[in-house]
């Protein structure tokens, strides 16, 4: 999926309020940056980390399929869910929306590209 920065931010706010999350420009600034550096088709998960720091600390990654690559961290899984959610549901969005997009741009194009022959764009056979 191929969404611009500026606009993943704005939609991941929107559908992250939708769930009653409320998330920081820096949150989300972070995670639009992540997002590009994740690519795949697979759906985003939760797994659960140990801390580095801090005895029995634990941390939640936003994760794609089997990649260690994440989008987003928290020590709180209720807004790594979140995020995950989020992220399922506007690749969901998007995927709905190409074929439509998909099939007036084709539309567009077979109209646009006439037969060869004639000018006008019917042909004539030859004897």
């Amino acid at each position: 999926m191929t969404i611009d920065p500026d606009d993943l931010q704005s939609r991941l706010r929107v559908l992250l309020g939708l769930q009653g999350e409320v998330f920081t420009d820096e949150e989300l600034s972070h995670t639009a940056e992540c997002y590009p550096r994740c690519p795949g088709k697979e759906r985003w998960d939760v797994r659960e980390y140990a801390r580095r720091t801090g005895v029995g600390a634990r941390e939640y990654r936003v994760v794609r399929g089997g990649s260690t690559k994440d989008v987003y961290r928290s020590a709180e899984p209720v807004r790594a869910t979140a995020v995950g959610s989020a992220l399922n549901q506007l690749e969901s969005q998007e995927k709905s929306e190409l074929p439509d997009a998909a099939r007036k741009s084709s539309a567009t194009a077979a109209r646009s590209v006439a037969p060869s022959g004639s000018p006008d764009g019917r042909t004539r056979d030859r004897e």
